[in-house]
């Protein structure tokens, strides 16, 4: 039996760990925790090799979607699946990054 991992994207997050700013993504990392009545995840990233937890918190408009195989034979690449918070689990390997208008409105603060 082989695993694919499949890439999950979540877009128009904010981004608050120790002093990033949203603009600083993407971010990707590993799913640490999900906390759904406060809309937020918790990732545990690795750079220049230092790890550290890193808390997203996401906007109403926040869109998850999900990178996956297509399930009819013969169809080839990758079909975009939407996702909710709450279909997310620990141990899940994401990238977090800003919508274009997140991100420039961060820039001007």
């Amino acid at each position: 039996m082989r695993t694919i991992l499949a890439p999950l994207v979540i877009a128009a997050a904010s981004v608050f760990p120790w002093g990033v700013t949203a603009d600083e993504a993407p971010i990707s990392g590993t799913v640490k925790a999900v906390d759904t009545a406060a809309n937020t995840l918790t990732l545990q990233t690795t750079a220049k090799g230092k790890t550290r937890d890193v808390t997203i918190v996401l906007k109403p408009e926040s869109k998850i979607v999900k990178f996956a195989r297509p399930a009819e034979p013969g169809k080839t690449g990758f079909v975009e699946q939407t996702l909710a918070l709450t279909d997310i689990k620990p141990g899940w390997v994401v990238s977090v990054r800003p919508s274009t208008r997140a991100a420039r409105k961060s820039r001007r603060s």
